[in-house]
């Protein structure tokens, strides 16, 4: 069955009057875009094609994901300190403008035994973490915040998450600071262009042990597909 554009869609590419509450348009018949609509028009079980003014309004604030950065570190072992185990580019203006979700993934455990006993298996008492950390930049960055830094030069820290007290077994973990929730808010207001983030391991007094089997930090970017000029 061949594939038919609702009339008061195309209407919308021709320009021509209609009843949409849809401002002005610069989206394009860029192949990408001509791929969502097909998708939005035509029904997909369980989902219905969508209604016509459904659809308008989507085409009148386009947006798309795209993943904008990406870093990975494996095998690490972190014992009476804070070590940084990633370690983002710079941040620009246009990362800080189009950063809608940070997510931070780790697999870890602890050093697997201690004499708190009680706490065994919860992540009460638990010595070994994970942060999320701003630090301060040096003399030469750029655009320094009004927020302090505090004794070792962080401007902003987050804990992420705990081990598990005396765990055996690796776990997974994904911490998300996303567009809207308190975190991301405070992330936003605190970085500069120039600012790194960093995830850091870390474990307090000697007997504790971060074993860390690997860790990812992704940054996603809600891109306005109205702003770009792509080309058909």
């Amino acid at each position: 069955m061949p594939w038919s554009i609702p009339s008061t869609i195309k209407d919308w590419f021709l320009g021509r009057k209609s009843s949409s509450p849809s401002r002005d348009r610069h989206w394009t018949t860029h192949a990408s875009n001509l791929t969502a609509l097909f998708c939005l028009s035509r029904p997909s079980l369980p989902r219905p094609a969508l209604p016509p003014e459904i659809i308008l309004q989507i085409l009148a604030h386009p947006t798309r994901w795209l993943l904008g950065r990406s870093q990975s570190s494996t095998h690490i072992l972190v014992s009476q300190l804070q070590k940084p185990i990633i370690t983002l580019p710079p941040f620009s203006a246009e990362d800080l403008h189009w950063l809608r979700r940070v997510v931070f993934r780790f697999r870890s455990r602890d050093q697997g035994y201690s004499w708190d006993r009680p706490n065994h298996g919860t992540y009460n008492g638990s010595w070994t973490w994970f942060e999320a950390v701003v630090p301060e930049q040096d003399e030469d960055g750029v655009g320094a915040a009004d927020v302090p830094p505090d004794s070792d030069g962080v401007r902003k820290r987050w804990e992420l998450q705990r081990n598990r007290h005396a765990g055996t077994q690796f776990e997974d973990y994904e911490i998300v600071f996303e567009q809207g929730d308190t975190s991301m808010m405070e992330l936003k207001e605190v970085m500069r262009v120039g600012d790194r983030l960093e995830l850091r391991a870390c474990a307090a007094f000697p007997a504790w042990v971060n074993h860390v089997e690997e860790a990812h930090v992704e940054l996603w970017y809600q891109d306005d597909l109205c702003s770009r000029n792509d080309s058909p």
